[in-house]
């Protein structure tokens, strides 16, 4: 069963994914209700897993690391488990996700430079389980992650 949200719930997501860092109380301060009705909204959706963190968000490139490249990874059968242990121990590796299609997992990797890349995809080659990869190297970010867009839709549908 899908969770029911309201527009306070979307207006307080917003905020969060918008400001992160201004806290509850100012929150509460810019939505016009009680500390306690954001905080109990806030709970509301840590409970339901919406909201899983609040980690800062970190720019590889501004950490020396520019290049980024989507890795699609086929793996050997019955080796999902010891291929990601593997993977997790490759620092460039910063995420994988199962998918359907021609390939098993999609990894995001960021390297320095055009020859860290090669480096690092020589390190995820030898993992065991992988048997094929294909690369995409980014040329450049257009569209950064997000989420208030999609918040804003949501609130948008239950406002009708």
């Amino acid at each position: 069963m899908a969770p029911t949200f309201e527009p306070l719930d979307m207006a307080v997501l917003r905020l969060i994914a918008e400001e992160p860092r201004a806290g509850v109380r100012e929150y509460a301060r810019r939505l016009g209700v009680a500390r306690a009705t954001v905080q109990a909204r806030v709970d509301k959706l840590q409970r339901l897993g919406v909201l899983i963190s609040w980690r800062p968000q970190f720019d590889p490139a501004a950490m020396g690391y520019g290049g980024l490249a989507y890795v699609r990874l086929q793996l050997a059968q019955g080796m999902l488990e010891e291929t990601l242990e593997g993977l997790s121990r490759i620092p460039e590796v910063i995420e994988a996700n199962a998918v359907a299609g021609d390939a098993d997992l999609l990894c995001r990797v960021v390297a320095k430079d055009n020859a860290g890349l090669e480096e690092v995809l020589h390190r995820i080659i030898a993992v065991d389980g992988v048997e094929r990869t294909s690369t995409e190297v980014v040329l450049s970010r257009r569209l950064m992650p997000r989420i208030s867009p999609l918040i804003q839709k949501m609130h948008d549908e239950l406002r009708r």
